[in-house]
């Protein structure tokens, strides 16, 4: 048990860093949040790839899916970016940034589980 916290803690350190890393080396532009849309739909196929390729929840698999996975993608950051793109009266951005997230994820993480199980999209 505690080895897999402490996979988890460091999954969480590493994924946090690539996110943070990943998002000053591209950042977001004024007009529409991609660097974050980008993480986050990478992270839907990884997780969903990840946790299908290795059933068996060990510390590693814990540490690499929940730990990174989670910590590299964000939900917050997400609403918050939807939030104020509303605010700014940017509503074609925000309902395309909702719509391009929802149906991208679940796009990415069915095609994750398609590539885990060795079948083509």
């Amino acid at each position: 048990m505690l080895r897999s916290f402490l996979a988890v803690g460091v999954g969480g350190i590493l994924g946090a860093i690539c996110r943070y890393s990943l998002s000053l080396a591209v950042p977001n532009t004024e007009i529409f949040p991609f660097t974050t849309l980008f993480i986050n739909l990478l992270g839907c196929f990884c997780l969903a790839w990840f946790f299908t390729s290795f059933i068996k929840r060990t510390p590693i698999v814990l540490g690499v899916g929940t730990g990174f996975c989670g910590a590299f993608t964000t939900f917050s950051t997400f609403s918050l970016e939807t939030l104020l793109l509303l605010e700014n009266s940017e509503w074609l951005q925000a309902v395309l940034y909702v719509t391009v997230s929802v149906l991208g994820g679940l796009a990415c993480t069915w095609l994750g589980i398609r590539l885990a199980r060795g079948r083509s999209a």
